[in-house]
This record gives C-alpha cells, structure tokens and sequence, in this order.
C-alpha cells in the first residue's frame, strides 16, 4: 500500500511515526516550509492529560514536553478547574519526526493509494467544504513582568476569545493571541489588549497569523476516494476553544487502526467526535448574534471538559452573563 502523509504538523507526524514504528518505512510525508521564527504554523501549545497516553504509545514520555502546568484556568474571571498545561511544541514535533525524510515538493495524490491529508485548515487535498467557517488568529509570545494566570476571555465588541498562556514555570513568557469572526481592518492587538492590560510587556519574541476551521466536522467528507483527512483537515478543532493537538493526534490513531478500512475509519470518529457539531451550532449561533439556550450552553460545557476545562453549573449562568457583556448581546 503506497501511502503518502500531506503535512508534517501534530497530526501528519504522529501518523509517520506510528506507521514506522510498524514497520512501513516507505511512506511519503511531504510539508511546505514555514517561513516563522518558531517553524511551526500555527503556533499553539495547550494541550490536556487525554495527550499523556497517546505519546506515551509511540514511545514518548509527556513529561519531556511539558512547561508549564497551571492549578486552574480562569475563564472571564471565572476560575475552572482544569487539566490543561502547556507543551514545547516544536521540540515535540522534531521527536516525532526523527528520521523522517521530509519532501518540500508538489504531491501527486494519483501515484499513491492512500493520501492522509493532514494540511489543517487549508484543506488541501480533501473536496472543499459547503459549509466551513473560519476564523482569524492573531498570537504572539512576549515575556511580561510579572506571572500571568492562564485565561481566556471573549474578546471585546466582536465575538471570538483572547487567551494568555504562560510557557515558563514562572509565568512570565506568555503565549497570547485571539481568534475572531473580523477581517484584518480591527488590529490584532486591540483583540487582546483587555487580557494584557495587567502586564506589561518587556519583549516581544515573534508573532504570527494565522486561520483556524471552526465548522467542525463533516463526517460525509472525511473520506473522499483515496483521500482522507485527518486533524485540522477534517474539521476536528473544538469550535468554542479552538483545541486541536490532542484531537489530531486521536484521529491519526484511530486513522493507522482503520487502514485499508474507510467505513470504519469515518463510523469511529463520528463516535468520537460528533459532538463537535452540537458545539459548532453553539458558537454559529453566537456569531449570529443570538444567546445560547441552555442546551446549546450545555453542550459547550461539554466540549470544554473534554478538553480538560471543567465548568462548574453554578458558574455556567455567571459565563453566560459574561459572554453576553463582552459581545454586547
């Protein structure tokens, strides 16, 4: 079976590596080359405990890439109990690909009998989608003078949300971004600028922009002929947290154990991931301008303790509230 892996990001490299591991060392992986400071596009790094096993299969100790672990997370000021923490991404990347030959040249997918399109939100090789909803990322690192707390908080007037990520023990080099449903004539910096307003910043590091699938998945379109998609691709990001890492990597295993089985494949990430449709409705109606009811809001209290964010039910109605202030619903 010729397989090619389109992508070398979370999900095409943890592919590459189980198939080695397997035994398949003639699979093809190819990328293109990120002109960024830090070599990875998009730059994120919260992951949840759900990655510790999925590494821990390949042969990788999680604990290796961990650089910070926070007690809580603060949502709009709402404090959450969380399993979240914050990985070397890029260091996690090159142990993934160690011995991987990477091709930086155009992918014919008819000379291959498998194609893992694993190319995030650009989709490249899988059919477009009717339907798909993206929004716009801007992030920085920075390092600030004093420890920042991990949060997230809608962003002011537009609908999205803002986070501040700390990267050292101490807290004091920060991942800080935006995702938001506005075009690039707001300044990214105006997105966040609420969430660093307690800080001030004493170096910025790089910066970046980036789109990120919000639309979650559209499972009659996972598998297109000899083409699967696969993280990113297949629309696996938690649409009201924007997660993916340990999505990619969940359906890259579940991918490797359907080989050569495309029905499969598709019925195990429906049961896994179906979900996110529920919660993408959520946020679609948000972006609307209208309030989540309380099934809806239950549903994206749901997808945040999937990804180790855990809500309680007496603060959900004090983050609705919030929600509806920051929007101006």
């Amino acid at each position: 079976m010729r397989i090619a892996i389109a992508g070398a990001g979370v999900a095409g490299s943890y592919i590459h590596r189980q198939l080695q591991q397997a035994g398949r060392h003639d699979v093809a992986i190819f990328d293109v080359r990120h002109r960024i400071a830090c070599g990875i596009h998009p730059c994120g790094y919260g992951v949840d405990h759900n990655l510790d096993p999925l590494l821990r299969r390949v042969g990788l100790d999680p604990r290796t890439y961990a650089v910070h672990r926070p007690p809580q997370v603060l949502l709009e000021g709402i404090p959450a109990r969380t399993t979240v923490y914050m990985i070397d991404k890029p260091r996690l990347l090159r142990d993934l690909l160690e011995g991987a030959t990477i091709q930086y040249t155009p992918l014919e997918p008819r000379e291959y009998d498998l194609v893992v399109d694993a190319t995030g939100e650009k989709r490249a090789y899988a059919s477009p989608l009717p339907d798909d909803l993206k929004a716009r990322v801007a992030q920085w690192r920075v390092q600030v003078d004093n420890a920042s707390p991990t949060l997230f908080a809608p962003t002011r007037r537009f609908p999205g949300y803002a986070w501040l990520m700390p990267l050292n023990e101490a807290g004091t080099e920060v991942h800080v971004g935006a995702g938001c449903m506005v075009g690039s004539a707001v300044s990214g910096r105006d997105l966040i600028q609420h969430v660093l307003d307690p800080f001030a910043v004493q170096k910025t590091i790089c910066a970046c922009g980036a789109r990120i699938r919000l639309s979650g998945p559209d499972f009659s379109r996972v598998v297109d002929g000899n083409i699967w998609a696969v993280g990113e691709a297949a629309g696996l990001v938690g649409p009201t947290s924007g997660a993916g890492i340990v999505y990619a990597l969940q359906s890259g295993l579940t991918l490797t154990d359907h080989l050569e089985n495309p029905a499969g494949y598709v019925a195990t990430l429906r049961r896994q991931f179906g979900h996110l449709t529920h919660e993408a409705r959520a946020l679609r109606k948000v972006l609307a301008g209208k309030v989540p009811n309380i099934f809806e809001l239950y549903q994206v209290r749901q997808g945040w303790a999937k990804i180790g964010i855990y809500v309680s039910l007496w603060d959900s109605p004090r983050l609705l509230g919030a929600m509806r202030r920051a929007y101006g619903l």
